[in-house]
């Protein structure tokens, strides 16, 4: 990791750069198929920590025709989580909280709060359900031990505003824009509290064959986990600054790119703020957000030294002509990175001996969340079907691709299935693990 960082820091270009006009030309291509009266994205590419490419599609607003700009406002969603884990660090760093603080420090009215570490909420190992206001919230139990299981909480990362506020003395809002975006020149960036913000985007909804303006309203319950608004123009400085060591000293940023550790010694895909994984043989740390109307995606490749941001005002559910924000930063990573990227990025399967398949089949009852089960649904039942698992779940079948004698992909999904044997070798429960983010337990019903 330390290697690693060094790299993205360093001065040297470790690639060799596209010309801004080459990729520009390849970039339009993503963007042609989409209908010209539609919502689109503003993008930015960077390469050793300076600007290749920033430019935006489609329109900021249909009705009035009005087109998108790099200097159009999104709303950022769940890419806020990392401007709150950079809030935090910044007070560890001067030493005004710890990591090993426990919530009860500075919430007291919240369940278990002694138990839970500002690690936890960080990692999202905390246990704080999620799917329900925040209030709400406190009236219910933790959903697992702290640092058990890793389960994506919105809730825990509106408890790290909170804290914020009571160590900063200032409003999580006013400690960003004073610690962040004033220093940084990020003017057209803030808490989205009000519908009323010169040269926002207006956020759109594929419904019926069209897209159609999103309801409006502010993004205040949203608050910590996903309650910010930026410009593409903007999010560029937050990069380069991040590269540059102005927010956070570049040993922090290390931190925040290093993995959750479980009790079981299990590393999670979360850090500080940022998703960490890998496309196409490269390292991705990252993040995106959705919410109603927008979607957004950031990635850091440290190794090339490449970063690319993506802001659009279409949502993604339900789907549309417009790729997701997501697929518009891997679609231009291809362009970019082509010559760095492995053909496909698939692990082998392996064969799992008979036995133990057998020892694995059962009907499983799903512990989760109701809108968890409403998706999922309540039971999976496991078949062998000759040297293969076959999952059945909601009115589908999906077949199982062992990846251990214990942890199998289901084709076609983004749901992991860990199977927890006991010491005399009986199969129990099962672990769903929903893109690495959310963990539930599945416990045998027969």
């Amino acid at each position: 990791m330390i290697r690693a960082i060094a790299i993205f820091f360093a001065t040297a270009v470790v690639v060799s750069p596209m010309r801004a006009s080459d990729l520009e030309a390849k970039i339009d291509q993503i963007f042609r198929a989409v209908p010209g009266r539609a919502p689109g994205a503003a993008i930015a590419v960077l390469h050793d920590n300076r600007l290749v490419l920033a430019k935006a599609y489609g329109m900021s607003n249909i009705e009035t025709m009005a087109a998108n700009s790099p200097g159009a406002i999104f709303r950022l969603a769940s890419v806020t989580k990392p401007f709150t884990a950079i809030a935090v660090l910044q007070l560890v760093e001067s030493g005004k909280l710890n990591m090993d603080d426990p919530l009860s420090k500075y919430i007291s009215n919240y369940p278990a709060a002694g138990s839970v570490r500002i690690s936890h909420l960080l990692h999202h190992t905390a246990g704080i359900p999620d799917f329900a206001p925040i209030d709400e919230v406190k009236k219910k139990p933790l959903e697992f031990e702290p640092g058990s299981r890793l389960s994506y909480s919105n809730n825990g990362y509106q408890l790290l505003g909170r804290i914020i506020e009571r160590v900063s003395g200032q409003s999580w809002s006013d400690y960003l824009h004073d610690h962040i975006f004033q220093p940084l020149g990020m003017i057209h960036s803030g808490f989205d509290r009000t519908e009323i913000l010169p040269g926002r985007a207006t956020g759109y909804l594929f419904n019926d064959g069209a897209y159609s303006a999103a309801p409006r309203g502010d993004a205040r319950d949203a608050y910590s986990a996903g309650g910010l608004y930026s410009t593409v123009d903007d999010m560029v400085l937050w990069v380069q600054a991040l590269a540059s060591g102005k927010v956070l000293r570049r040993e922090t940023i290390e931190q925040s790119w290093t993995p959750g550790l479980l009790t079981d010694g299990r590393q999670t895909v979360y850090g500080s703020g940022w998703i960490l994984t890998s496309y196409r043989g490269l390292r991705e740390i990252g993040h995106g957000g959705d919410i109603t109307g927008f979607n957004t995606y950031v990635a850091l490749y440290p190794e090339e030294k490449v970063a690319i941001v993506v802001l659009s005002n279409a949502g993604m559910r339900p789907p549309g002509p417009l790729p997701t924000a997501a697929d518009i930063t891997h679609k231009i990573t291809d362009i970019y990175l082509g010559d760095r990227l492995q053909n496909i990025e698939t692990q082998p399967r392996i064969t799992v001996a008979a036995p133990i398949l057998d020892a694995y089949a059962g009907r499983y009852k799903v512990d989760a969340p109701e809108i968890v089960l409403r998706n999922m649904g309540s039971e999976i039942v496991i078949t062998r079907q000759g040297d293969r698992l076959i999952a059945a779940a909601n009115g589908a079948k999906l077949p199982l691709d062992a990846h251990s004698e214990t942890t199998f992909q289901a084709q076609g999904s983004p749901a992991q299935l860990t199977f927890v044997r006991d010491a005399d070798g009986k199969c129990r429960k099962l672990i769903v693990t929903l893109m690495g983010l959310r963990e539930f337990q599945a416990l045998r019903a027969d």
